[in-house]
C-alpha cells in the first residue's frame, strides 16, 4: 500500500505509555456517562409524551436485535463526547496538533479502493468460518427499527461509531502506546484487545473475530501512515454489517 508523507514524529509531542492508558481509561468512563445520560433524556422524553411508556422493555428487550432510540441516541451521543475528549487531550499535549497526532493524513484513491478489496475479503473469511459454527437455532428477531429513522441508525453505527473508535483506538492509543520498549508490537495488539473486549454485548467468537479485525486495521495503520486507511476499512466492515443485518432480518 502508498504510504504518504506524514509530519515528523520528532516535530510532535505525544503523550507517553501510562498518560495514553490512564487518559484512555477516562475517556471509556467518559463514554459510558454520557451514553447513560442520553439513554436517561430519551426514556424522560418518551415518559413525558406517555405516562404509561415500559421504558424497562424498550430498553432491553431489544438490544443486539434491533436499533430503537435509546441505542443510536446512546452511540451518537457518547461516541461525539468522547472525541471532544480526546481532542481536548491532543491539545493539551503542547506542540501537538489534532491532525498531526492522529495522522489524518490523505491517502491515494487506489489505496482506498484496496483497503475497500481487502475489507470485502475479510468479511467474507468471516462468513465461511461463521458458517462452521453450530449455533442454536434462534427466534425470529424483532423489527430492525424501533421508533428510530432508519437513516439515523445508519449514522451512528456506518461513521459515528467507526469514527470515535478509530481515533481512540488507532489514533490516540496507538500513539501513545508506539513509543514505547515494544513498539509497534504493543501499539497493534494492546488497543485491539481492548477494542475486542469492549464488545461484551457480543459472543465469545465474535469478540475474536473484533480482536483480529483490530490488529488487521493497526496493522494498516502502521503501513499507511494514516488514520484515514483503518477508518476507511471500518466504516465498510460496518455497512456490509448494516446491509446484512437488513436483508436477512
Amino acid at each position: 500500500m502508498d504510504r504518504t508523507s506524514a509530519p515528523s514524529p520528532a516535530m510532535v509531542r505525544f503523550w507517553g505509555f501510562w498518560p495514553t492508558l490512564g487518559f484512555s481509561a477516562i475517556v471509556g468512563v467518559v463514554n459510558g456517562i454520557a451514553g447513560l445520560l442520553a439513554v436517561l433524556a430519551v426514556v424522560d422524553f418518551n415518559l413525558i409524551s406517555n405516562p404509561n411508556f415500559n421504558w424497562t422493555e424498550y430498553v432491553f428487550n431489544s438490544i443486539g436485535t434491533q436499533f430503537n432510540a435509546v441505542i443510536v441516541t446512546s452511540v451518537i451521543v457518547s461516541d461525539a463526547v468522547s472525541l471532544a475528549v480526546i481532542g481536548g487531550l491532543v491539545l493539551a499535549r503542547h506542540g501537538a496538533s489534532i491532525k498531526e497526532y492522529l495522522a489524518l493524513n490523505p491517502i491515494p484513491v487506489k489505496t482506498v479502493v484496496k483497503l475497500v478489496f481487502l475489507t470485502l475479503g475479510l468479511v467474507a473469511v468471516s462468513i465461511f468460518i461463521d458458517s462452521f459454527r453450530n449455533l442454536p437455532n434462534n427466534p425470529q428477531p424483532g423489527p430492525i427499527y424501533e421508533g428510530v429513522w432508519p437513516v439515523f441508525a445508519w449514522f451512528a453505527v456506518v461513521l459515528v461509531a467507526p469514527l470515535f473508535e478509530e481515533v481512540m483506538f488507532r489514533g490516540f492509543m496507538f500513539q501513545g502506546f508506539l513509543r514505547t520498549r515494544l513498539g509497534p508490537a504493543l501499539a497493534i495488539i494492546l488497543p485491539a484487545i481492548w477494542w475486542g473486549l469492549l464488545h461484551a454485548q457480543y459472543g465469545v467468537f465474535d469478540r475474536g473475530v473484533i480482536i483480529v479485525l483490530g490488529i488487521v486495521l493497526a496493522t494498516v495503520r502502521l503501513k499507511t501512515g494514516s488514520l484515514y486507511a483503518p477508518l476507511a476499512m471500518h466504516a465498510t466492515w460496518n455497512l456490509i454489517s448494516m446491509i446484512r443485518l437488513s436483508f436477512l432480518t
